[in-house]
């Protein structure tokens, strides 16, 4: 195939040729390929890539700052390190320069979602981009050109120390963009991407700073050390290569930052020097202000929304004059969703809850793949507050639950005392309402207990409707549901829906709508504001703004709310208009 390996083979299949060469191990939980040199293909997401990039930065930060450090102290002869050293260490990064160029034009890529891996093509589409050209240029071996001119009689004035000179090596600087991408690669796996922005924006800076600090020292050395005020001095005790970089990057820094009095400059170059030097701060400064304006504020972005929510949530809630204990209910639940979520949409951890389904809750061990897909879009997450009602005896069973943090409680009424007792206690990853979903209850689909939270309990909804069109093509899994319904209820020996299946509560959107249309009933009959004093109508109408209002902060906080209002109602009604 022409966008396969040609070197690779299948892990057990019979092998073929001459023995190979390399084993590679590809990312992503790949089997290991094989391959030889000639055909090698390179994964780019794959970690060994990634390691690579890591080493070209490694090189590329080593030129820019090794370069201009040796062209403006090249006669130091206190320099810590030696000019040995100095050369071998070139020697190392031109390699991996040279190395960069032979991978990249291995390194497969994509092309409309497909990742192409063919070596034709990717070298094809390596040498179309513009980063070969800077990639080409900066492994030129300037040095080793002027070290065979040397050799010429025409060129035999060029000196050996001329041929290993620092300047020669600027074409090293090309490569910059590899380092780049390699942020941008890090920026997109990171986990804390705020830390690495603030990394990179410290070393381009620091950069700066570097360059500008040796340029200051070669203009010194031109006009004369100690010259004039504006020159590095010559004293004895300024001549040692570490005072001479630490007073340069110093005077860099108070320049670009302006801060400080330094000696004005006094030749035309100085003039030329210093006034770029100011333009260079100007823009640097603006940029460096700027970035970490925004690093700190994404830092802070998601608690800083919070807060102002908070803001205007407190400031309605005591405009309303809603009750104390209700605005102490609605704080702690939003502390509580900042501490669990920290803002996050929560549909988006949906994605990880196949394994979950499978593993943890025991209704869905042996159903298909697919329908367990389907399942996942289909669940809704709710945060219950401590002591919060999930459903009430009575009710129309519409949806099942699945414990997902938390606990929760059955309760059931004693039926000698009256008085309501837990049965049960539920943890994460057991289920309630299922029976309902099933209409294994003889069609009465009722509520048999109460189900309350322990604490916060954060639960998945699955509705009826979602869950019988997602069966409709799964009809296997459509029976075992079944069957594991019926062996909880002989197990539990109670009726269906009672105890350890006690059916949650429809869902909250639809206790609004019907809430609502009792409201406008009961506004239409005939004599309603003749029953109502003047002070119980302004009350109720308060009441349906108030519900209004809240329905924007939770679902079902507002369900609570409904509950409470109800009462009210009932109270200010005469029971023959109490239908509902």
């Amino acid at each position: 195939e022409n966008h396969r390996c040609r070197g690779s083979r299948v892990r057990g299949a019979p092998r073929k040729g001459p023995p190979c060469r390399v084993g590679a191990y590809r990312a992503r939980g790949i089997d290991s390929c094989w391959f030889d040199f000639q055909d090698m293909c390179v994964d780019p997401d794959g970690r060994a890539a990634y390691y690579w990039m890591a080493l070209v930065t490694v090189a590329v930060i080593y030129n820019w700052i090794v370069i201009i450090l040796r062209v403006a102290f090249e006669d130091e002869s206190d320099s810590p390190v030696s000019p040995g050293t100095f050369r071998l260490m070139d020697i190392v990064c031109d390699v991996i320069y040279l190395s960069d160029v032979a991978i990249q034009s291995r390194t497969a890529y994509l092309e409309d979602g497909y990742l192409v891996r063919d070596l034709r093509q990717t070298v094809r589409n390596y040498r179309s981009q513009p980063r070969f050209v800077l990639d080409v240029l900066a492994i030129i071996p300037v040095t080793t050109v002027f070290g065979i001119a040397s050799t010429v009689s025409p060129f035999s004035q060029i000196t050996p120390h001329e041929t290993y000179s620092p300047v020669l090596r600027f074409f090293r600087l090309l490569k910059y963009p590899s380092m780049n991408r390699f942020f941008e690669k890090t920026d997109s796996h990171t986990n804390n991407p705020n830390l690495l922005r603030a990394f990179k924006l410290s070393l381009h800076l620091w950069l700066v700073i570097h360059w500008i600090g040796c340029f200051y020292y070669l203009i010194s050395k031109y006009e004369g050390l100690g010259s004039n005020d504006w020159v590095y001095p010559s004293t004895p005790e300024d001549d040692t290569f570490v005072r001479k970089y630490v007073l340069c990057m110093f005077w860099s820094t108070m320049t670009l930052t302006t801060i400080g009095e330094r000696p004005g400059p006094v030749t035309n170059i100085e003039y030329v020097f210093t006034g770029m030097t100011f333009l260079i701060g100007v823009f640097v400064f603006a940029a460096v202000v700027g970035n970490v304006g925004d690093v700190i504020s994404n830092m802070n972005a998601a608690r800083h929304n919070f807060q102002a929510r908070m803001d205007q949530i407190k400031f309605y809630l005591a405009h309303r004059d809603v009750p104390e204990h209700l605005q102490n209910r609605i704080k702690r639940w939003a502390e509580y969703t900042w501490a669990r979520t920290k803002a996050i949409d929560e549909q988006s951890v949906l994605q990880l809850l196949p394994n979950r389904l499978r593993t943890e809750v025991r209704i869905f061990e042996q159903c298909e793949e697919g329908l367990l897909r389907e399942l996942v879009l289909k669940l809704r997450p709710s945060i219950y507050s401590p002591g919060e009602y999930i459903c009430r005896i009575g009710e129309i069973g519409r949806e099942m639950y699945i414990i997902d943090h938390g606990r929760v409680e059955i309760l059931f009424p004693d039926p000698v005392t009256g008085q309501t007792k837990q049965v049960a206690i539920m943890t994460p990853g057991n289920y309630f309402g299922e029976i309902s979903l099933l209409k294994l209850d003889d069609g009465q689909n009722k509520r048999t207990a109460d189900v309350r939270s322990i604490g916060f309990s954060e639960l998945l909804c699955l509705s009826r409707r979602d869950l019988m069109s997602a069966l409709m093509e799964y009809p296997e899994a459509k029976k075992i549901l079944e069957e594991h319904a019926r062996q909880r209820m002989q197990q539990t020996k109670v009726t269906p829906s009672a105890t350890s299946s006690a059916e949650p509560p429809p869902p909250p959107s639809v206790s609004r709508r019907s809430a609502k249309a009792i409201f406008a009933e009961v506004m239409k009959q005939e004599g309603f504001s003749k029953l109502l004093s003047t002070k119980a109508n302004q009350e109720l109408t308060e009441m349906k703004q108030i519900l209004k209002e809240l329905k924007e902060i939770r679902t079902d906080l507002v369900g609570n709310t409904m509950e409470q209002l109800s009462e009210k109602v009932s109270r200010l009604l005469p029971s023959s208009l109490l239908w509902f």
